[in-house]
């Protein structure tokens, strides 16, 4: 191997926010990710290990992953799981087997020394490099299908009838960090807003030319807080938790509050047969597919309740 991996320590910082910068997400819509530190995604985490991965020849900073330790619920079993999460590679490193050496480091390096024995991850459906890290973990892997919901804050819901009852797919903050006040709004109705914008934001870095064009034609007669985003711009979202069949009637108070302190966007997870996803999704900018990957045999019909924060 022309690389070494070595647990994360500070002085990685800046190459990291600048590997940041390398790997956007996205197809047609680059989308990079934005964050005051590169740890504002793990510090919210009690339990958490990152590893950088390091080119010998050059000694430059090529790839990092990360690994922490969260609950999870589903039907009547509660578990302490594995989350990988923010794995990334340096362009001109990919398709050399780094990604799965990461996978395996977390494991065999973090996750098996800390007595955890199952492990997930959540992915945009179809992305296949992420898919392959994890499957060679020599585990029955089994996969949970839901979507992120994003409504624009502007927006009201002016419906909520249904007779569906359904909510398979629930978030909530399954354990409580010292810091979570720092990252909550807890409302009156029981509705919790996570501030997924003090982890990071996402940043426009290009987009295919009709569209750009498309937004700034749009944006000349639509009022300030409906403006489309345009190449360039930052969004900022926040994650609903905490919902149910007795409180999403209440949505609008949370999305009232975002609104009034410039957040653009609200995250909703559920599955399609969620009543959540029969109320909302006619109010949302896009409905995006994602899986999670487990080993513990969730599949989608089963109740599952995720970690905010893992989202």
């Amino acid at each position: 191997m022309t690389y070494r991996i070595v647990p994360y320590e500070a002085k990685y910082n800046d190459a990291l926010m600048a590997l940041e910068h390398l790997t956007p997400q996205g197809n047609k819509v680059k989308l990079e990710m934005l964050r005051p530190k590169f740890l504002s995604r793990s510090e919210v985490f009690e339990r958490y290990s990152i590893y950088v991965a390091l080119d010998k020849t050059k000694d430059s900073l090529i790839g990092v992953a990360g690994g922490s330790i969260v609950p999870v619920k589903y039907e009547d079993s509660f578990l302490q799981a594995g989350f990988g999460y923010d794995l990334k590679v340096e362009p001109s490193h990919r398709k050399k087997g780094l990604a799965k050496r990461f996978g395996k480091i977390l494991v065999e390096g973090y996750l098996f020394n800390n007595d955890i024995s199952n492990y997930f991850i959540t992915l945009k459906t179809g992305n296949e490099g992420a898919a392959k890290a994890v499957f060679i973990i020599p585990k029955q892997w089994y996969t949970y299908n839901f979507l992120y919901l994003t409504i624009p804050t502007f927006k009201r819901i002016k419906s909520l009838s249904t007779a569906n009852r359904n909510q398979f797919l629930s978030t909530e903050l399954l354990s409580r960090p010292t810091n979570a006040d720092e990252y909550i709004i807890e409302t009156e109705s029981g509705l919790g807003i996570w501030k997924t914008y003090k982890t990071y934001q996402l940043k426009i870095k290009n987009m295919p030319f009709f569209m750009n064009i498309g937004a700034k034609l749009a944006n000349l007669i639509l009022s300030k807080e409906k403006k489309m985003p345009n190449k360039g711009d930052v969004l900022k979202f926040a994650t609903l938790f905490n919902y149910n069949p007795e409180n999403i009637g209440n949505i609008n108070e949370v999305l009232e509050i975002l609104q009034n302190r410039n957040i653009q966007y609200l995250n909703v997870c559920c599955t399609e047969e969620d009543l959540t996803y029969e109320l909302l999704s006619p109010y949302a900018m896009h409905s995006l597919p994602y899986t999670m990957l487990n080993t513990f045999e969730v599949q989608n019909g089963y109740h599952l309740t995720l970690d905010v924060r893992c989202l």
